[in-house]
């Protein structure tokens, strides 16, 4: 180290209170003006922004809080740095929130933070701390308002601007409140909680020296059986997850262990310890006087020894808590140390018990990763996408130009007037609700009128890799028969779609989309091409083993044009976009079915759970108005796991056109229950239906729910999860046990009759429309409530559909 003076001198300096604070205010302000642009700038990924930018400045603020020297200033430190973490949360789980709920709570936690602050400062007697605790007070008590009004902007935007304007004045007031260091330890006090108000004793402080030299004496132990657990907890999620050993393969089980450490550190310091704070301060006067009584007594007898046992036992235990609470109050290690000694082996339990609770989209962090992920695909979708088709095309041989390039052309189909096909969605999986419809669609692909079927959506759960696609995939199709396509879903875009390529386009096609991808992501990628070939050698190895047909697509979206009728499949990605080049496939493959009956499969639906999608993003609302000027009749999706159908009448020059809109996910995931249980009082069209029917679904839930469960059932079927969602809560039931209420769609191209008929089938055979829930004029008025339910649309645009 430099004996220079000066060196000494901005050293000190540098390590000044004025030099930390602005060390840490500056990052807070910088947060503060991201969170204030990121509505403007950031579109979709505004909100997570705006979560992540609070969640790190309450951070920062609560290591702030530790070397406050004045208790008012730590304790507003703590409360707003905590309450500052519990915004972010609830911002970057907001898809799981209505958003009425998601403005009163962040209202709430504001004018919360607000008073907090206020009282701080009222109860502060330094200058010019209690100044920057007032105006952040005020700040914060007027933000409060603002968000759970809605006023003077609304949604997305006063969201933004509040936080932001929040993480500001948390940064300004920083600025101003003292931190000259660590306080001193509580070595020249008699005892850690003052509250007691204890006189000077030399007992209680060879009994505080005691603890002390006892707690530092376990340290050691306490590092080795936390390490012990997070070991564990990684070697668990590797074997679960079937890790690759390579940095990105990795990566999951490393976030999954990363949310058992946070789950530990919200069981401890969020759960754990204010429960004991709780129950401390109501016995608070207890222990006073038992320490009174402890510390007067001298030379007791035979029978007063062994009271005075345990109330001395009782006493010591309450130190030890008092000095652990102490030192975490007061050193950021400490804290922890403390979190991870508290939340460890509770962790471990829940860990133990999530499969009890259904699926494990709650406490299983796992699923973390997944979301990981997720937010990388989102936003790498379209030019991945653009970059695989580009070079899948190339593949192609001389004489197929042009949108003809990403056609298919199942056996049977291109001459033909009549020919069945079947539709299913989200089917992968691999479980008793996928296999509950097998024998429905195989016993259909044994007719030789069926020709083909459609995967749409999620062709395997729960990230679309290669290790799923055997049981997910490969079993439930075996014995088919028939040519296999599919549509990706958000869950195939999880793997990149690496295994969705090797397994439906052709190999050639395969290799160039996956190689494009890596190109695309500058190589930064652990897909090499010995893994690039290893996964088109295990597709082909699978479609021999199992006798499924696939591998005659060479992109994720292509289309089918017979004699008088196309299908057009349209893949949205995750965010319901489209890249450009698939926007203008689209166009020219719909300019190419003129004249012929055309239905169009997308992605994403447009109209669910009784409301309208369209306009989330202005790439769907475009493929909505492109869907319009042609006059597509029938549009199916997938993504939402039930059967849904809508009727939207729209006008075209003097009169109007229908466009028959169905939701077609009930292929095998579990039910999507929103629909059946939150189903708005004005739907967006006045025709429209949905299965399973509303009572048949609460009387499922009614039978199946166990007793422990039933207040989470109360809770979703009569005040609508609220302020959460029945749809977000659907993962909590158990959905694999008759009845089953999963779903797909036959498809009839008559061309002979001059129509095409959609049949809904179940797990016992086609629905019938008692089976479904109907309003408007859904049912033909000439079919009864025990008829097989069928969707009748005339190939002749003059004539009205059924």
């Amino acid at each position: 180290m430099s004996s220079d003076p000066r060196s000494r001198v901005a050293a000190r300096h540098w390590f000044s209170p004025r030099a930390r604070r602005a060390a840490t205010a500056l990052p807070i302000l910088t947060l503060g003006g991201l969170a204030v642009a990121a509505p403007l700038v950031a579109g979709h990924a505004a909100v997570w922004l705006l979560g992540g930018a609070v969640l790190l400045s309450g951070a920062l603020e609560l290591w702030q809080g530790f070397f406050m020297a004045n208790d008012s200033a730590r304790r507003s430190a703590f409360w707003g740095g905590g309450l500052s973490a519990l915004i972010g949360g609830l911002l970057l789980a907001s898809p799981m929130l209505v958003a009425s709920a998601l403005a009163l709570f962040l209202g709430a936690s504001f004018i919360a933070d607000g008073m907090s602050r206020l009282y701080s400062a009222w109860t502060s007697r330094r200058q010019p701390e209690a100044i920057a605790l007032d105006a952040q007070g005020v700040v914060n008590v007027l933000l409060g308002v603002l968000i759970a009004v809605q006023w003077p902007l609304s949604g997305l935007q006063v969201i933004g601007l509040s936080v932001g304007l929040r993480i500001l004045s948390s940064g300004w007031s920083m600025l101003f409140t003292s931190a000259p260091g660590l306080r001193e330890t509580d070595q020249t006090l008699v005892h850690p909680d003052r509250r007691l108000r204890l006189p000077a004793h030399p007992e209680v402080a060879r009994l505080v020296a005691a603890v002390q030299a006892e707690e530092e004496a376990r340290r050691t132990i306490d590092v080795y059986w936390q390490a012990t657990f997070i070991a564990t907890f990684f070697a668990i999620h590797a074997g679960r997850m079937s890790a690759e050993w390579t940095l990105v393969g990795l990566a999951s089980p490393l976030v999954a262990v990363a949310g058992d450490i946070v789950y530990a550190f919200i069981l401890a310091l969020g759960i754990v310890t204010p429960v004991h704070l709780g129950w401390r301060a109501l016995t608070r006067s207890i222990e006073r006087r038992a320490w009174a009584r402890v510390l007067a007594e001298s030379g007791p007898s035979i029978g007063h020894r062994v009271a005075r046992f345990a109330i001395r036992h009782w006493l010591l235990a309450r130190l030890r808590f008092a000095v652990r609470v102490h030192r975490a109050y007061t050193s950021p290690v400490a804290a922890l140390r403390r979190g991870l000694r508290i939340g460890l082996p509770l962790a471990a339990i829940l860990i133990a018990v999530n499969p009890i609770w259904g699926l494990s989209w709650f406490f299983n962090t796992e699923t973390w990763a997944a979301g990981m992920w997720e937010r990388w695909v989102e936003y790498r979708v379209d030019p991945w996408r653009e970059q695989m088709v580009r070079a899948a095309r190339g593949r192609v041989p001389a004489g197929s130009a042009g949108a003809d390039r990403l056609s298919v052309q199942p056996p049977g189909v291109a001459g033909a007037a009549d020919f069945t096909f079947l539709v299913i969605g989200d089917p992968g999986e691999g479980d008793a609700s996928q296999h509950s419809l097998r024998d429905q669609y195989l016993a259909l692909g044994r007719r030789p009128d069926v020709k083909f079927l459609v995967i749409m959506s999620d062709v395997v759960y729960p990230a679309g890799a290669m290790k799923d696609y055997e049981a997910c995939f490969y079993l439930p199709f075996k014995g088919l028969g028939k040519p296999i396509y599919a549509m990706p879903g958000n869950h195939d875009w999880y793997d990149a779609l690496e295994a969705f390529n090797a397994v439906f386009l052709t190999p050639e096609a395969a290799r160039a989309a996956i190689q494009a991808r890596i190109s695309a992501d500058y190589r930064l990628t652990t897909t090499t091409d010995r893994r690039v070939e290893a996964l088109v050698t295990e597709a082909a190895r699978l479609r021999k083993e199992y006798g499924v047909q696939t591998g005659g697509q060479r992109g994720p979206y292509f289309d089918l044009q017979a004699e008088r009728f196309a299908l057009i499949v349209v893949d949205t990605g995750v965010l319901r976009t489209v890249d450009a080049d698939q926007l203008q496939w689209l166009r020219a493959a719909l300019e190419r079915a003129r004249g012929k009956f055309v239905m169009v499969l997308l992605g994403h639906p447009l109209y669910v759970a009784g409301s309208y999608q369209g306009d989330l993003t202005e790439d769907f609302a475009a493929i909505h108005r492109l869907l319009e000027e042609y006059d597509v009749p029938v549009v199916m999706a997938g993504d939402t796991h039930d059967l849904e159908f809508y009727r939207q009448d729209y006008p075209v020059g003097n009169g109007q056109r229908s466009m028959h809109h169905f939701v077609n996910g009930g292929g095998g995931a579990y039910l999507s229950i929103g629909t059946a249980l939150a189903w708005p009082g004005t739907p967006p069209v006045p025709d429209c239906g949905y299965y399973p029917r509303t009572d048949a679904l609460v009387a499922k839930l009614d039978r199946e729910t166990p007793a422990w469960k039933q207040p989470i059932w109360f809770w979703v079927k009569r005040l609508r999860a609220w302020p959460s969602t029945p749809e977000f809560m659907a993962g909590a039931f158990d959905f694999n046990r008759a009845p089953f209420f999963q779903s797909f769609v036959e498809v009839r191209v008559e061309g002979s009759a001059h129509r095409v008929v959609l049949i809904p089938h179940g797990v016992n055979g086609p629905l019938r429309w008692r089976d479904m829930q109907c309003f408007g004029q859904i049912i033909p008025a000439h079919k009864s409530l025990d008829d097989p339910a069928e969707f009748l649309y005339p190939m002749m645009s003059d004539l009205p559909a059924e």
